[in-house]
């Protein structure tokens, strides 16, 4: 009797990130790490067909979310921006957004506030999978 390898095993379950291939890295990493630190794992997802403007990064958020077996994706515009979506929301409707950090704020982080530039979404899309509440508005603390 064989067993399957490494190359038929699933993807193990993760929150799935698609990017543009065009992204700001230090957003990447920050998103990555907001994720990591509330404990679940991430998979990135460069996407050759992703296009700006603010429903291109909504879309490939959605995208995102349905490759995902937790039912949670990210995506991350060229210009930084960055949304969470989940699977059971319209897909117009993100359940969270962090807008690209302007040519004033550098990304990731040197960014201005309490988190770096991308990693409130990453533990979003985290607490989404944990069922905590999302992090509140950069600068507010609770």
């Amino acid at each position: 009797m064989s067993h399957p390898g490494p190359a038929s095993a699933p993807e193990p379950p993760s929150v799935v990130v698609g990017h543009h291939p065009d992204i700001p890295d230090p957003v990447l990493r920050e998103v990555l790490a907001g994720a990591e630190e509330e404990g679940v794992p991430v998979t990135t997802w460069p996407d050759p067909g992703a296009v700006g403007g603010p429903d291109g990064v909504v879309a490939l958020a959605h995208r995102a979310a349905q490759r995902s077996r937790l039912d949670v994706g990210v995506g991350i515009d060229a210009d930084g921006s960055v949304v969470v979506h989940h699977t059971t929301l319209p897909a117009d409707r993100p359940a969270f957004t962090e807008t690209g950090p302007g040519p004033s704020v550098p990304a990731g982080p040197e960014g201005a506030g309490d988190r770096p530039h991308g990693r409130r979404a990453g533990a979003a899309a985290a607490r989404i999978v944990t069922g905590l509440p999302l992090p509140g508005p950069a600068g507010v603390r609770p």
